[in-house]
């Protein structure tokens, strides 16, 4: 029986601890992780700047995703007809 006790003891404990999670890091981290690389060495491998080439790389990034988007979104569509 107590051994019982314990087990039902454990996984009340079990149940009610705190959940931990982990965070998650973007899915396109890695390419940008990448290019700000690329533009680190493009300026000669200077330190002090890594935030603005981290930065400049995620802006990048992120125009080229949204032109890509925009060119799917208008493959085939005719806006002339569209009303508003």
């Amino acid at each position: 029986m107590e051994a019982l006790t314990s087990k039902r003891k454990f996984i009340e404990q079990y149940m009610n601890a705190p959940v931990i999670h982990t965070p998650q890091l973007p899915r396109n981290y890695e390419q940008i992780r990448e290019r700000a690389q690329a533009i680190y060495a493009a300026r000669g491998g200077m330190m002090g700047m890594t935030l603005n080439d981290w930065l400049k790389a995620e802006l990048e990034l992120k125009q080229q995703l949204g032109e890509q988007i925009n060119e799917h979104d208008n493959q085939g569509r005719n806006y002339e007809n569209d009303e508003f």
